[in-house]
């Protein structure tokens, strides 16, 4: 390892340390983009941790289980419409996640509805 490398690991911070590691670790999977290279409308295929998450009410009484997912370099929000919870998936969980991302918000976030998703 140079030198420039180890200084670059005791300068930086916990956080950035943090997503040097998810990145490396969301790249090792075959045909996955990192998320700061998603396009809206397009399928895709996507690896990361969930940051986030919450169940969002609805008017018509059924929830939406929401997560923000990120790879460390971006991040998507999956919901999957008319759940409280799936088992397995909670802050600090690895998953794959597969679907149509869709702009939404003023920011224009990726959004992806009722994702094929595998833990890991």
């Amino acid at each position: 390892m140079a030198l420039k490398d180890k200084l670059k690991r005791f300068t930086a911070t916990a956080a950035q340390l943090d997503d040097e590691r998810l990145r490396d670790f969301c790249s090792a999977f075959p045909d996955v983009r990192p998320m700061d290279d998603l396009q809206p409308r397009e399928r895709v295929t996507v690896v990361g941790e969930v940051q986030s998450w919450r169940i969002v009410p609805k008017p018509d009484g059924s929830p939406w289980l929401e997560a923000t997912v990120s790879d460390g370099s971006g991040t998507i929000v999956v919901m999957w419409t008319g759940r409280k919870k799936i088992a397995g998936v909670h802050e600090g969980r690895r998953l794959l996640v597969s679907g149509r991302g869709h702009p939404s918000g003023r920011a224009g976030r990726l959004l992806i509805l009722n994702p094929r998703y595998e833990l890991l």
